[in-house]
């Protein structure tokens, strides 16, 4: 947090296993032009400016995205406060249809960037992927979301880059990528405030005002871990769209064989109706062959107010 990397600094931040130590000490006195014993940041800009090829005008593009979103971001808060049902609809369509062509933008890099590390690290296992879509990404995440209509998925820390890349393009590519992750997870996050603050605003009665939040744990077999993966990844999409879940999210434990989902309802009755349907009874045809004991369900009703705290 001084402004500038010593080699130990740089070693650790930079050791990915592409360049050995003595490889990257000889990297550290290449950048640091001035002889100083330290990196500072213009140097690393300098060093890496010298490399982009390519992706200097990528890296430009999302400099220029990066200020768009924040101005959209403006815009869809006004509409929010003081625009009409109709202005409403439409600015969340063109908001959600931006994080839906971003993601894919997101994924298609993040693709990338794993293949590289994955042919620089042969040893190193990577979880296989059907495709790389919006609802692909969650099951390497360590807290990925949905809510209704299918929007983005909005992450907490955004995506984490812990590897790196035999180029060193690609470090510059991952910082900006990492960037725009956050700011399009930010972006998500005042759209779920909004979403929960008009069904608030536009609730005559006090039914609205607590949110039943359902909690079911699930430990599957390492046998069905393929299966049962597959099929929630459907459920988690399907329960995305329907009208009076608010918002679910899935957790996959460190043990790798645990998850957890979360449902948030507008009412036990909703949630009741919801155990009836053919996505949920579907879903419970599986975990009946995929669990390696019994699921844990529990529910509680919360505050939706708390959801909109510290929601400027």
């Amino acid at each position: 947090d001084d402004g500038k990397l010593s080699l130990e600094e740089f070693q650790a931040f930079f050791s990915d296993g592409t360049l050995n130590e003595e490889e990257l000490e000889k990297l550290f006195h290449t950048i640091d032009s001035d002889n100083t014993n330290n990196v500072d940041t213009k140097e690393l800009c300098d060093y890496f400016a010298d490399h982009m090829g390519d992706y200097e005008d990528v890296l430009a593009s999302l400099e220029t995205l990066n200020l768009s979103i924040l101005k959209a971001m403006d815009y869809t808060k006004r509409v929010y406060e003081s625009g009409s049902n109709v202005d409403q609809f439409v600015t969340r369509f063109l908001l959600k249809e931006t994080a839906n062509q971003t993601q894919s933008l997101l994924s298609s890099v993040e693709s990338a960037v794993d293949a590289i590390d994955e042919q620089t690290n042969p040893a190193r296992h990577y979880p296989s992927k059907v495709g790389h879509g919006l609802m692909d990404t969650w099951y390497d995440s360590p807290m990925p979301s949905y809510s209704p209509t299918s929007r983005m998925v909005p992450r907490e820390h955004g995506k984490s880059f812990q590897t790196g890349s035999p180029d060193t393009r690609a470090e510059g590519l991952e910082g900006q990528i990492n960037r725009l992750a956050e700011l399009i997870g930010r972006l998500e996050d005042k759209t779920l405030w909004f979403d929960l603050h008009q069904r608030l605003s536009d609730s005559e009665s006090t039914a609205c005002t607590y949110l039943l939040l359902v909690r079911d744990e699930m430990t599957v077999s390492h046998k069905h871990l393929g299966e049962f993966c597959s099929s929630l990844k459907q459920y988690l999409k399907s329960v995305a769209g329907e009208q009076d879940c608010f918002h679910v999210t899935a957790v996959k434990l460190p043990d790798g064989v645990t998850f957890i989902v979360y449902e948030f309802w507008e009412t036990e009755e909703d949630w009741k109706r919801h155990l009836q349907s053919a996505t949920c009874k579907g879903f419970q045809h599986v975990k009946v062959d995929t669990l390696s004991q019994p699921e844990a369900v529990s529910s509680v009703a919360v505050p939706a107010a708390w959801c909109t705290l510290s929601r400027e």
